[in-house]
């Protein structure tokens, strides 16, 4: 990051921070205070938060430079030089990364959405080191304030309230000042609460998350494209062969990539300043209830996890009963029929693809749709390869005994979309 845009991060930080220092200037007592809390930020926040941002560039330069060379050795100049010019806006210090269009390389829109997933981290976890530091400094506001009331200096005192007032306002728009985040409502508890979009979060045991209920709707994620910039617009696609579902805005969203759902954890982590993200495959084990069984290590990974043989979703039973869950059926042999598919004979779920989020039975935790419906994107990387990321919970479209197993791990890499969904978990405390 050049020092152009240092400049420009500390003045917005000095700004939002405190917005009436310039009446408070000329008193001594408060100009120290500033000083303190200024220093602070700059070496705690602002300093470690360029860094990190350089280095975010820097990693993503590299990207776009070896993107560059395989498109020059393949002869496509279209494409070499949108890299390139990539690149060199990535390296001037002031990178935000454009809209995307149609002529965009799908690999550079696949790398621009990890790269806003990234930065997205980076400002939610610069704004969490700001909170206590400004709480800090409004405590020391207060005091003055108090000195200055008894020593009758009342216009300063009224000056340094006003002062206190808006970094306090300030704080509570991060989401500092709400108890569960900005448009949060949090069970008195804290073992479930409902977000800004209505997404409901319970406990889950041998976590420290709270698991969204349900996968992400249709209507969550437009919000968040709605709201963001350069969001590929495959999710807007909800046909499955042919067959258009009722109620869209309730199913789970589809056709989003892993690169796809950081970007949207990213959005909503700083829409409500507190921490969203996918779960982890051993958080996810532990949801569906087979977590006690899986013995990880440092070096574990999913690929190589123990394998339970004889637990779904729904029991133990084979072939599942009516209402396990919504599986490739005899609805989706009539209405939505794919070619070289597979369907359960006698079992009908009543949806030819998706259903409505929620329209089976929820497991002893409350939690719906961990078996069917969407594949379920987590955290992970499948192996040590690093190549894929793991999936978890089958789909509509399966019915094979194997792919239901609640132990089952599917795995593709971070910019596939095809019928791939995803649920999110928010960490217990913002």
């Amino acid at each position: 990051m050049g020092k152009s845009a240092a400049v420009v991060i500390a003045i917005a930080a000095i700004v939002f921070a405190n917005c009436a220092y310039s009446q408070t200037a000329p008193i001594p007592e408060v100009a120290e205070v500033q000083a303190k809390y200024d220093e602070k930020v700059g070496l705690e926040v602002l300093r470690p938060h360029e860094l990190a941002v350089a280095d975010l560039n820097a990693k993503f330069a590299a990207a776009l430079e070896r993107a560059q060379e395989a498109a020059q050795k393949a002869g496509n100049l279209d494409d070499a030089f949108v890299f390139k010019t990539e690149k060199e806006a990535a390296l001037s210090g002031q990178y935000m990364p454009p809209q995307d269009d149609a002529k965009t390389p799908a690999s550079l829109k696949s790398m621009r959405s990890t790269y806003r997933a990234a930065l997205g981290r980076l400002e939610l976890d610069r704004d969490k080191k700001l909170r206590p530091l400004k709480e800090v400094y409004a405590k020391s506001l207060e005091a003055l304030m108090l000195t200055m009331t008894k020593g009758g200096r009342l216009e300063e005192a009224m000056a340094l309230k006003k002062m206190r007032e808006d970094l306090l306002a300030n704080t509570a728009v991060s989401g500092a000042a709400a108890p569960g985040g900005v448009g949060v409502t949090m069970d008195p508890s804290g073992k479930s609460l409902t977000n800004s979009l209505g997404m409901k979060f319970v406990q889950v045991p041998g976590t420290n998350v709270l698991f969204c209920i349900h996968e992400t709707r249709y209507k969550d994620y437009a919000n968040y494209a709605m709201d963001a910039q350069g969001v590929d617009g495959s999710w807007k696609e909800q046909k499955t062969e042919g067959f258009v579902m009722d109620r869209a805005e309730d199913h789970p969203v589809l056709r989003v990539s892993w690169e796809d759902a950081q970007g949207f954890c990213a959005w909503l982590s700083k829409k409500e300043g507190r921490t969203y993200r996918l779960p982890t495959d051993k958080e996810w084990s532990q949801a569906v209830g087979i977590g006690r069984e899986e013995k990880w290590t440092k070096d574990t990974t999913p690929s190589m996890v123990f394998r339970n043989q004889t637990d779904f979703p729904w029991g133990d039973k084979w072939p599942p009963p009516n209402g396990a869950g919504n599986y490739s059926d005899q609805s989706r042999k009539e209405k939505a029929p794919a070619k070289n598919s597979q369907y359960f004979d006698g079992y009908d779920d009543g949806f030819p693809s998706t259903s409505p989020v929620m329209s089976f039975k929820p497991n002893k935790f409350g939690i719906y749709d961990l078996g069917g419906n969407a594949w379920e994107w987590c955290e992970d990387w499948f192996d040590s390869a690093k190549n894929d990321r793991v999936l978890r919970g089958s789909s509509w479209s399966h019915c094979e005994r194997e792919n239901l197993l609640s132990s089952f791990r599917d795995h593709h890499k971070p910019g596939e979309r095809l019928n791939l969904g995803f649920r999110v978990v928010t960490v217990a405390a913002p």
